[in-house]
């Protein structure tokens, strides 16, 4: 068995300070031989830059990453074309440009092991009814609303039934009200809590603000929580903040312990998903781990001090995206400090980076695939 499959049995929270980032780093190696095996471009910057794929890896933020912005550029593939069962693109929420990640099996296998652990840790292994956020894609709807009900469809391998809150007529959603309390009463019945599921600017700008404004107000279930994704651009725009949405989702769903989660992860490394503890800060699992380092010079920066997020995890096997830089800005909360029975680097999700996308490894990759932060170039 190698390092990667038995770092994937292992509880998606150490329980011990560290106890797995030896086998993280073996896991992280045999990846790199992975893809410098089977990537040519991966195979020739890494060796470029003087590396022997199979030396020991001693500390993970030596590792070297990839712009996450490159699979918006360049092709990257570790398998063969006919082991490729899916292709992911991004929402390109930011640009015009979607990310494309090749899958196989294997990734793809990973990929859903690895999210129905990190899903039970957070809301317990039994199965319940999910409310989505959102409407039902049926053929013929937007390409917006089939991405972002594709994007779900991983999370709802979790829901014993799902129940959808939003109807799309005529390209505008609508909320029936008096059709949620319907459900919300028959699941207060069976005494089943639900999970109410989706993309956050949905959830504030077409559930909650209307809930609001129309004075609702709903009793859940015992035991029901919130989780949402997809980032806070839109709603920054509406000058809606964490505290605000958490505010009046409780105005509207009353629960007997209130349980908001904001959830974070990205295309590039599904799978790997990172929960928020309901105030904004996250724990890495088992599976990963996150690096913050400076927007100028990329050094890795010490705990506490706001810059780039990176994130590490050996998961994907189509295609190398092992270490990722994102154009996230975020800080290092604490590593290692018990919280709830669980060790682990804690961090927080800052924002988006102002300015272009971030700029790696063009002295051997393709230049045209990167664009480059004024700041940074100014500096070089």
């Amino acid at each position: 068995m190698g390092a990667i499959e038995e770092l994937l049995r292992r509880p998606p929270y150490a329980t011990e300070p560290g106890e797995h980032r030896g086998l993280l780093r073996t896991a992280v190696r045999e990846a790199i031989q992975h893809h410098c095996t089977n990537c040519p471009p991966f195979a020739r910057w890494y060796h470029k830059l003087g590396l022997d794929p199979n030396a020991e890896i001693e500390d993970l933020a030596r590792v070297p990453f990839l712009p996450v912005s490159i699979f918006k550029r360049l092709s990257l593939e570790s398998v063969p074309e006919q082991e490729v069962v899916r292709v992911l693109k991004s929402s390109a929420t930011s640009s015009q440009t979607p990310a494309r990640v090749v899958l196989d099996r294997i990734t793809r296998d990973r990929q859903m092991r690895t999210l129905a652990v990190l899903m039970s840790a957070m809301m317990g292994p039994t199965r319940r009814p999910f409310l989505v956020l959102d409407a039902a894609a049926v053929q013929g709807a937007d390409m917006e609303l089939s991405a972002r009900v594709a994007g779900l469809r991983g999370y709802l391998m979790m829901a014993s039934e799902t129940h959808y809150a939003l109807e799309a007529r005529d390209g505008r959603f609508e909320l029936n009200a008096d059709k949620l309390e319907d459900l919300f009463s028959q699941l207060r019945t069976r005494q089943l809590p639900v999970c109410l599921i989706g993309y956050t600017y949905m959830l504030y700008q077409y559930v909650v603000a209307p809930l609001v404004r129309a004075g609702r107000r709903f009793q859940l279930p015992p035991g029901s929580m919130v989780l949402h994704f997809g980032g806070w651009k839109r709603l920054e725009r509406q000058a809606v903040n964490r505290a605000q949405l958490n505010a009046e989702v409780e105005q509207v769903f009353a629960m007997d312990k209130p349980c908001i989660r904001d959830v974070y992860g990205f295309t590039e490394q599904l799978g790997v998903i990172y929960p928020d503890d309901g105030n904004g800060v996250r724990m890495a699992p088992v599976y990963s781990e996150v690096i913050v380092r400076d927007p100028v010079t990329l050094e890795s920066l010490g705990d506490g001090k706001p810059g780039l997020l990176e994130f590490i995890t050996p998961l994907p096997h189509s295609y190398p995206g092992i270490a990722l830089l994102l154009d996230d800005m975020g800080r290092i909360v604490s590593r290692d400090r018990e919280q709830g029975g669980r060790y682990g680097t804690r961090f927080e999700v800052l924002g988006r980076a102002r300015g272009s996308e971030i700029r790696g490894c063009g002295d051997t990759l393709p230049e045209q695939i990167y664009q480059v932060r004024e700041m940074a170039r100014a500096e070089a």
